[in-house]
């Protein structure tokens, strides 16, 4: 059975805070004498679920029409549950609790519980939880079979330290001049209601390719027993 992980796009979403809104903008509708129905969208990258690629945070990083289409597939997806509270970090220990699948994962699927209040769109964007610099670190220098991250909150990161620190949650998953090895893909405000408590069996997380750019909208499709 197949279960979609991504919210609709509209203008009225949830949005990382400052963040600009979405717009859909009537072009030609048959209401008013057109001969079809056509929509301009002015569309923010990073609003709603979406991937971040490399460029996002590092110059020389991939841009998202670049990134191999085999990074956006995964075969050993890892739901990691951790309720977490406002402001909340996951942690090192949080992952270590999962044994030797944290090791065989290509994708960790970071349930936060958040998901659970995104009606709420204030509460939402106000201080949700995230992953800590040493569990971004964690994934990206042992866990090596990772080639993604997806979490149930509006970033990785944390809307408050995040830009006093310069960003290092998002630096350590993407940023190649950090280390050697290859960059981990983010996928942010993911809905995680349809895959709880279920086996997933794979997930496909094709993006538009969008030439030069640093993310993209994405739909998620997980496979699930």
């Amino acid at each position: 059975m197949l279960v979609e992980m991504s919210y609709p796009l509209s203008p009225d979403i949830p949005v990382f805070p400052g963040s600009p809104l979405d717009e859909f903008i009537p072009h030609t509708r048959l209401s008013r004498g057109g001969e079809s129905n056509t929509t301009i969208i002015k569309h923010f990258l990073h609003n709603g679920t979406h991937v971040d690629a490399p460029f996002h945070f590092y110059d020389k990083g991939l841009t998202i029409d670049l990134v191999p289409i085999e990074n956006f597939y995964y075969e050993k997806p890892l739901i990691i549950e951790k309720k977490l509270s406002k402001g909340g970090l996951l942690q090192p220990d949080d992952l270590f609790a999962y044994g030797q699948a944290i090791h065989e994962a290509d994708i960790l699927v970071l349930s936060t519980g958040f998901h659970e209040i995104r009606s709420d769109a204030a509460v939402y964007a106000d201080d949700f939880p995230s992953i800590s610099v040493a569990t971004a670190k964690l994934i990206r220098t042992e866990l090596l079979n990772v080639k993604a991250v997806a979490i149930d909150t509006l970033s990785i990161e944390s809307c408050k330290l995040g830009p006093q620190l310069n960003f290092p949650v998002h630096k350590s998953l993407l940023d190649s001049d950090l280390y050697s090895i290859r960059s981990i893909l983010i996928f942010e405000d993911v809905n995680m209601k349809p895959v709880l408590g279920k086996q997933i069996h794979r997930i496909y997380a094709f993006p538009l390719r969008l030439v030069g750019l640093d993310g993209s909208p994405v739909t998620i499709v997980a496979e699930v027993k």
